[in-house]
């Protein structure tokens, strides 16, 4: 079976409850229908979100917890065939959808490392393919909108209600979540924010923009604001003319890091705006050794690229010295650093490879079209 646009009668996007991560989808999929004239339908999802397999050691533990950050994609052939692509956008490289590897004919993992994609093909015979660098953005326009929000409140009412004597307060409670939710779907920057390549004011401006988690329980938590932490101070010590950003200054920063705060104020537009103003841009990791949000960003915009290596497996690798410099200790960063601000040909090599990449694999006016072709690859 081909899987391009000729053969494809019509798609269906299953809406999840969440939809910051699966924006991304949702935006290229709706470029994917509008280019080659497919019909596009929005539905309430095909299965429950209970049920998470975990990757533990060398072996595989189920449980029912709930797994949210997982979207369905059907696409029907003329032929009358069909296939089911589930799209994993969870942080965690250890957790997949149970319902996803059960039921789905193509697993796509956002936080993708081999060992344990191996592990759970071995014992589900799955195919299992790196989803790349999603970020959040919408469409321009918003086609099927209504469509869109009414199996997003249809989703979380069902995720929140119980069949107990609070049942009312449980579906109140959906309409909350779904009504902040959406109006962060909507109000988010639009693709043309990204295509649209703004030139750097000052190529020698060194950016690096973070803020902290609500909640530091976890080791893993701890570590990344850490980790923010040192690398604010150290470009603060070491660029202080060159540096801009910080850490998000808000009620999650405590006391004793408000020498990091960030005179940014942090919203999304904000954060871009100040980006497109700097020619080297620093990426380090999110929650999980995740790749976040900010990674395909810097990409789209073309920026000299300082970014922590990571071992999350890409459809196209993004190489050292070609699209970006990877550090591994902080010393490297700052060398890695006064190179570029000693280089500028470098800095304007090293943006230009990153735009192509973004061109060529991230931005959601190819991706999905990428996706029908990595799978009959």
């Amino acid at each position: 079976m081909q899987l391009d646009s000729i053969h494809i009668n019509q798609l269906i996007l299953y809406v999840p409850t969440e939809l910051s991560h699966s924006s991304y989808l949702i935006t290229s999929v709706q470029e994917f229908a509008i280019k080659n004239q497919i019909e596009l339908i929005y539905n309430s999802s095909l299965f429950s979100s209970k049920g998470r397999i975990e990757v533990f050691g060398e072996e595989l533990v189920k449980t029912t917890h709930s797994y949210l950050k997982v979207v369905f994609v059907r696409l029907d052939f003329k032929d009358n065939s069909s296939k089911l692509l589930a799209f994993d956008f969870h942080d965690s490289n250890t957790f997949f959808s149970k319902e996803g590897i059960d039921k789905a004919d193509v697993y796509f993992k956002r936080t993708y490392t081999k060992a344990e994609v191996d592990l759970i093909s071995k014992h589900n015979s799955k195919r299992i393919y790196s989803m790349g660098l999603p970020f959040m953005l919408r469409p321009d326009k918003i086609f099927h909108k209504n469509e869109i929000k009414k199996n997003h409140l249809k989703e979380l009412v069902k995720h929140y209600s119980k069949l107990d004597r609070l049942i009312f307060k449980h579906i109140l409670n959906g309409f909350s979540q779904h009504k902040k939710i959406w109006k962060n779907f909507v109000s988010t920057r639009t693709l043309s924010d990204f295509e649209i390549l703004i030139k750097a004011k000052n190529i020698n401006s060194v950016f690096y923009q973070k803020r902290f988690f609500p909640n530091e329980n976890s080791n893993d938590t701890k570590a990344v604001h850490q980790q923010r932490v040192d690398i604010v101070r150290l470009l603060k010590n070491e660029f202080p003319n060159n540096f801009k950003g910080g850490i998000k200054d808000d009620q999650n920063l405590p006391l004793r890091f408000k020498d990091c705060a960030s005179d940014i104020e942090g919203s999304q537009s904000q954060f871009l705006n100040a980006m497109q103003d700097c020619g080297i841009c620093i990426y380090t990791r999110g929650l999980g050794n995740s790749i976040g949000w900010t990674l395909p960003e810097f990409m789209s915009q073309g920026k000299a690229i300082v970014a922590e290596r990571q071992s999350i497996v890409f459809p196209n690798p993004i190489e050292h010295n070609v699209h970006l410099l990877y550090f591994d200790t902080l010393e490297e960063l700052k060398n890695h650093i006064h190179y570029l601000l000693d280089q500028p040909d470098e800095v304007i090599r090293l943006s230009k490879n990153a735009r192509q990449y973004y061109e060529e694999n991230i931005s959601p006016k190819i991706y999905f079209e990428n996706v029908l072709k990595q799978i009959h690859a």
